[in-house]
């Protein structure tokens, strides 16, 4: 039973950063589209999106989005880690002794 719990806690952790990510790009290429930045402030966004909020002219309310997303960013990894380690130690199996 814990086993199944901590697996569903990996894929929840995993998949909350995903739309965590997404939901950063968007806001990023928004912030990068109101600036009138070039393709290579694109890209960054596109890689880094919580980055964005360091640009010149990004307005503060979403700069303070992002930061909160970075937050429950990090906290979503650290939850899908953490799961994945005890997932890790509950479904370990000793190795046969060999005479």
């Amino acid at each position: 039973m814990l086993v199944e719990f901590f697996w569903v806690a990996v894929v929840a952790g995993v998949s909350a950063a995903a739309v965590i990510w997404v939901l950063a790009t968007r806001i990023a290429l928004g912030i990068v589209r109101a600036t009138n930045a070039g393709a290579l402030r694109y890209l960054l966004a596109l890689l880094w999106p919580f980055g964005t909020r360091l640009v010149p002219g990004a307005a503060p309310a979403e700069a303070t989005r992002l930061n909160k997303m970075l937050v429950g960013f990090f906290a979503a990894l650290l939850v899908a880690i953490a799961s994945m380690a005890v997932y890790s130690n509950l479904t370990f199996v000793l190795p046969a002794p060999t005479p």
